[in-house]
């Protein structure tokens, strides 16, 4: 069953099934940034990782969805359409201290696993990496200063071992004030990145890569 990914920005993103079920993870508001604002847009289940502005703008998506947020997603659900794990992580290196925890989410929809890191700022343990595996597809944020150090981000990756990795939280035009890096320099040396050169996309387990790849979606 093919999954159609829409990247909004940031780390917003919703995922759609072929009949029609939505989920969207961190929407945003436009405290810190110019993406501009999705009009009408529906979900089944939102899902937010951390309680910052640019990630957990609930209201922002019509309907009645079920809504886990923050520490409340830590632990397995069932939404019916999908399965849901959260694992509870942290917005920096320092346990917290600088700004807070974050809720790694495992997803399974339509036959995939994807996982969304949302703000994750540090390395995952042994544990945490195992309770996330297998993953088809990792929705890793890349732009560092206020996640993980792209430095690390291979190790990160290789604790995981996606087919694919989707880059979010980076510099883009829209992101003016923000001191992230932008996906380019991200992937500036790597053989294994593919430029999607739009905001949607469909994912399908038949056209998975063997080998990890990095895709990178447009602008929205």
């Amino acid at each position: 069953m093919a999954i159609r990914v829409r990247w909004f920005g940031q780390a917003f993103f919703s995922l759609t099934d072929e009949t029609g079920k939505r989920l969207v993870i961190d929407p945003f508001d436009q405290t810190f940034f110019d993406y501009p604002l999705p009009q009408g847009l529906t979900a089944d289940a939102v899902l937010v990782t951390h309680e910052h502005a640019d990630h957990n703008n609930v209201g922002l998506i019509a309907g009645a969805p079920h809504v886990l947020r923050a520490a409340q997603g830590v632990g397995d659900h069932d939404l019916g359409f999908c399965t849901v794990r959260g694992i509870p992580a942290f917005h920096d290196d320092a346990k917290g201290k600088q700004r807070g925890s974050n809720t790694v989410y495992r997803i399974e929809l339509g036959g995939l696993a994807f996982v969304h890191l949302g703000d994750l700022g540090h390395l995952l343990s042994a544990g945490q990496a195992t309770a996330l595996q297998p993953v088809d597809v990792l929705f890793a944020p890349l732009g560092g200063h206020f996640t993980l150090d792209p430095a690390k981000l291979d190790a990160l990756v290789e604790s995981l071992a996606p087919h694919v990795v989707v880059g979010m939280h980076f510099a883009t035009r829209y992101t003016p004030k923000l001191p992230i890096v932008s996906a380019a320099e991200v992937a500036r040396g790597r053989a294994n990145v593919r430029q999607l050169g739009a905001s949607e996309f469909e994912v399908d387990r038949s056209q998975l890569p063997a080998a990890t790849e990095f895709w990178m979606p447009g602008e929205p």
